[in-house]
Formats: C-alpha cells, structure tokens, sequence
C-alpha cells in the first residue's frame, strides 16, 4: 500500500510541466513541488474532455493557492472556475471547486478527482456523481443543498458537495465540490468516500438530552418564548422603569 501511494507521488513530481510555465508558481515547500504536478494531471485530463485546463494563478503561497480557469491565460478574477487548495508543508490538505455553469462543473471536478486515481478510475465513474449534482442543481435552480464538510484527513480522499443558487444576490448560482485529500500513506489508492446531506444529523457529545428541540443544523437560529414577565415583580429590577 505504501510502495503505491509512493509511487503515485514519484509520478506527479516526475510530470513535465511545460503546460504549466505560463503560470507564477512558487515551491518553496514540497507541497507546492506537488501542487504544480497535481495541477498538470489535472489539466490532461480536462484538455482530453474537451474542457479549457487550468490557466491562471491568482495566488500561491505556501499554506494555500488559489487558480482558475479564465478566458484569456493568467487572468487577474476569477470568470467563473476557482480553485483553491490548502496545503500542509509536505501534502495536501484540502481543495474547494467552484463553477457557475453547471454544464461545465461535471468535467472539471471529475479531472479534479481522476488526477489522484489515474488508471485505477475512469471517466464514467469519476463524472458520475458530480453529473447527479449538476443535473439536481439545474432541475430545482432555486433549491440549494449543501453536505457538511469533515475537514479531517483520512484514509482516503473524501468529496462533499453544495449547490449556492444566486448567492451573492447578482444571479449566479455556484455548484461547489470539496475534496479532503486522504493522510500521506494511508489511502490504499482506490477508494473514495462520499458524502451525504445526512452527515450533518448528529447531536455532540456533552449537548443537554433534556433540552428539548436541539438542533446542531438550526445555525443557533432557533426562536424561544417565555410566558414569565422580564423583569419579574419582585426582582430587584422591578423597582425601576424601563420605558
């Protein structure tokens, strides 16, 4: 399993990165040495689909990059396609897609997921659940989903995604995959888990049984109403007037 996972790393460093020479790329750390491969992966596979690769680099630094696809190459904004991918100093820790057009989101999260497989996924497989997400985004537009992120790393690469219709109020609606990279020597190479809306119904630890109506999902926005006047008669409080 390790002898594997070492072997898909040898891999990625050894990729010529001639595509990629139009970017700004720093590697000062390992893990940008094997973000700016990871990337030409990505970009072969994408440009195999039919799809625009990965041109411009807003921002790179060593804890977290930032980069998209733009209609002319080393744009300065984002045009719809934006990556950003946090990083620890030897690997990677997370990555955020996210794409306006759903017709587009399919073929760009499945390149992003097809990197890490390489011949151990195909095409079918990886564009199969960002197609589900895609399509239920086009047929209810106006209904959002979203499934909760665990942001730990694990065993195995992990991919959460969220619909944002109209989001920031100027009509765009944003379909959104998050991939948890899996912890260095531990992922076998071929599984992935998915998540699901369901992950989020789990009440913590030391959350009170007696509290009637808990919900960890309500965003703390619950309303209560108490029928007991504030401040009561005979507090200390009563004996002055609030108006």
């Amino acid at each position: 399993m390790v002898k594997r996972i070492a072997a898909v790393i040898s891999a990625l460093l050894l990729i010529p990165a001639a595509a990629l020479a139009g970017l700004q790329w720093r590697e000062d750390t390992p893990a940008l040495g094997i973000l700016k491969n990871y990337t030409e992966s990505i970009n072969k596979l994408l440009t195999e689909t039919g799809e625009q690769p990965i041109n411009s680099l807003f921002s790179c630094y060593p804890a977290e990059a930032v980069m998209g696809i733009t209609a002319e190459d080393n744009a300065e904004i984002p045009e719809g396609v934006e990556i950003t991918v946090k990083l620890y100093y030897e690997t990677l820790n997370s990555l955020q897609l996210r794409v306006s057009d759903p017709d587009r989101f399919p073929r760009i999260a499945a390149a992003i997921v097809r990197a890490l497989y390489g011949e151990a996924m195909t095409q079918d497989d990886a564009i199969n659940i960002p197609a589900d997400r895609a399509k239920r985004a086009k047929n209810e537009p106006n209904a959002s989903f979203e499934e909760p992120v665990d942001e730990m790393n694990g065993t195995s690469p992990r991919v959460y995604f969220a619909y944002f219709p109209n989001q920031y109020r100027d009509g765009v609606n944003w379909l959104q995959m998050t991939l948890i990279f899996p912890l260095a020597g531990e992922w076998d190479g071929t599984s992935l888990t998915v998540g699901t809306e369901q992950d989020s119904e789990y009440v913590p630890e030391d959350a009170n049984p007696d509290y009637e109506g808990y919900q960890t999902t309500d965003d703390y926005t619950h309303f209560e109403a108490f029928a007991t006047a504030t401040p009561e008669p005979d507090s200390a409080a009563a004996e002055y007037d609030f108006r």
